[in-house]
Protein backbone atom coordinates (compact mmCIF):
# COMPACT_ATOMS: atom_id res chain seq x y z
CA UNK A 1 0.00 0.00 0.00
CA UNK A 2 1.43 3.47 -1.17
CA UNK A 3 1.67 6.52 1.38
CA UNK A 4 -0.68 8.50 -0.92
CA UNK A 5 -3.43 5.29 0.06
CA UNK A 6 -2.49 5.07 3.80
CA UNK A 7 -3.04 8.73 4.11
CA UNK A 8 -6.24 9.00 2.36
CA UNK A 9 -7.75 5.90 4.46
CA UNK A 10 -6.58 7.14 7.97
CA UNK A 11 -8.51 10.84 7.18
CA UNK A 12 -11.72 8.74 6.13
CA UNK A 13 -12.06 6.79 9.81
CA UNK A 14 -13.82 9.04 12.83
CA UNK A 15 -11.25 7.23 15.45
CA UNK A 16 -7.99 8.39 13.83
CA UNK A 17 -6.12 11.91 13.53
CA UNK A 18 -3.36 12.46 11.57
CA UNK A 19 -0.38 14.80 12.07
CA UNK A 20 1.52 16.70 9.24
CA UNK A 21 4.47 16.73 11.70
CA UNK A 22 6.63 19.68 12.02
CA UNK A 23 8.61 18.76 15.02
CA UNK A 24 9.25 16.22 16.89
CA UNK A 25 10.56 16.67 20.95
CA UNK A 26 12.28 14.01 22.75
CA UNK A 27 12.76 14.10 26.74
CA UNK A 28 13.58 11.95 29.22
CA UNK A 29 11.24 11.64 32.09
CA UNK A 30 9.58 9.11 34.46
CA UNK A 31 6.49 7.41 34.66
CA UNK A 32 3.81 6.95 36.98
CA UNK A 33 6.28 4.45 39.17
CA UNK A 34 9.22 6.27 39.14
CA UNK A 35 10.79 4.59 36.38
CA UNK A 36 13.07 6.09 33.42
CA UNK A 37 11.42 6.43 30.43
CA UNK A 38 11.54 8.36 27.14
CA UNK A 39 8.78 10.75 25.75
CA UNK A 40 8.60 11.42 22.19
CA UNK A 41 6.24 14.12 21.34
CA UNK A 42 5.18 14.75 17.15
CA UNK A 43 3.65 18.28 17.05
CA UNK A 44 1.71 19.73 13.82
CA UNK A 45 1.50 23.15 12.41
CA UNK A 46 -2.15 23.17 14.12
CA UNK A 47 -0.78 22.87 17.72
CA UNK A 48 -1.88 19.14 17.52
CA UNK A 49 0.44 16.49 19.54
CA UNK A 50 0.44 12.91 19.59
CA UNK A 51 3.08 11.00 21.85
CA UNK A 52 4.64 7.43 22.10
CA UNK A 53 6.74 6.17 25.20
CA UNK A 54 10.15 4.01 25.51
CA UNK A 55 11.84 2.32 28.16
CA UNK A 56 15.09 1.57 27.64
CA UNK A 57 16.36 -0.36 31.30
CA UNK A 58 17.12 -3.95 29.79
CA UNK A 59 18.54 -5.30 26.54
CA UNK A 60 15.35 -6.33 25.26
CA UNK A 61 13.17 -3.11 26.07
CA UNK A 62 16.07 -1.40 24.00
CA UNK A 63 16.28 -4.09 20.89
CA UNK A 64 12.34 -3.62 20.84
CA UNK A 65 12.62 0.46 21.19
CA UNK A 66 15.27 0.09 17.63
CA UNK A 67 12.75 -2.21 16.20
CA UNK A 68 9.67 0.45 16.74
CA UNK A 69 11.72 3.58 16.74
CA UNK A 70 15.48 3.69 16.41
CA UNK A 71 15.46 2.37 12.78
CA UNK A 72 13.14 4.39 10.88
CA UNK A 73 14.16 7.52 12.53
CA UNK A 74 18.09 7.47 12.74
CA UNK A 75 19.32 9.96 9.23
CA UNK A 76 22.25 7.28 8.57
CA UNK A 77 19.93 3.93 8.46
CA UNK A 78 22.43 1.05 9.64
CA UNK A 79 24.07 3.24 11.84
CA UNK A 80 25.43 0.59 14.86
CA UNK A 81 24.25 3.73 17.50
CA UNK A 82 22.58 1.54 19.97
CA UNK A 83 21.45 4.21 23.37
CA UNK A 84 21.72 2.74 26.61
CA UNK A 85 19.12 5.60 28.36
CA UNK A 86 16.82 7.73 27.85
CA UNK A 87 19.16 10.44 28.47
CA UNK A 88 21.63 9.82 26.00
CA UNK A 89 18.98 9.26 23.01
CA UNK A 90 18.13 12.81 24.16
CA UNK A 91 21.69 14.13 24.14
CA UNK A 92 22.10 12.64 20.64
CA UNK A 93 19.08 14.06 19.18
CA UNK A 94 21.17 15.52 16.32
CA UNK A 95 21.37 11.95 14.90
CA UNK A 96 17.17 11.62 14.51
CA UNK A 97 14.96 12.61 11.84
CA UNK A 98 11.23 13.24 12.28
CA UNK A 99 8.49 12.25 9.92
CA UNK A 100 6.48 13.73 7.67
CA UNK A 101 3.24 12.20 8.68
CA UNK A 102 1.71 10.96 11.70
CA UNK A 103 -1.09 8.03 11.67
CA UNK A 104 -2.58 7.65 15.11
CA UNK A 105 -6.22 5.49 15.94
CA UNK A 106 -8.13 6.42 19.42
CA UNK A 107 -7.85 3.77 22.05
CA UNK A 108 -9.80 4.12 24.66
CA UNK A 109 -9.34 8.12 25.84
CA UNK A 110 -6.04 8.55 23.92
CA UNK A 111 -4.34 8.12 20.57
CA UNK A 112 -1.57 5.48 19.93
CA UNK A 113 0.53 5.80 16.95
CA UNK A 114 -0.09 3.20 14.21
CA UNK A 115 2.11 4.14 11.56
CA UNK A 116 4.67 7.06 10.58
CA UNK A 117 5.31 8.27 6.93
CA UNK A 118 9.29 9.24 6.20
CA UNK A 119 10.41 10.41 3.03
CA UNK A 120 6.64 11.15 1.74
CA UNK A 121 6.24 12.23 -1.80
CA UNK A 122 2.83 12.51 -3.20
CA UNK A 123 -0.82 14.96 -3.43
CA UNK A 124 -0.88 15.73 0.40
CA UNK A 125 1.93 18.84 1.12
CA UNK A 126 4.35 18.04 4.26
CA UNK A 127 4.91 20.70 6.98
CA UNK A 128 8.11 21.61 5.36
CA UNK A 129 6.70 22.66 2.40
CA UNK A 130 4.43 25.10 4.26
CA UNK A 131 5.07 29.20 2.75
Amino acid sequence: MDADDKLKDALKLKDAKVLRVSGMQLEATTNGRGLPRLKVTYHDEDGEHLSEWFALETSAQRRAFYAAFLRYHLRAPGGKWTPLSADEVVAEQHRLRHPDFVVGRKVGRHYQIRDKLFDYVGRYRKASDAG
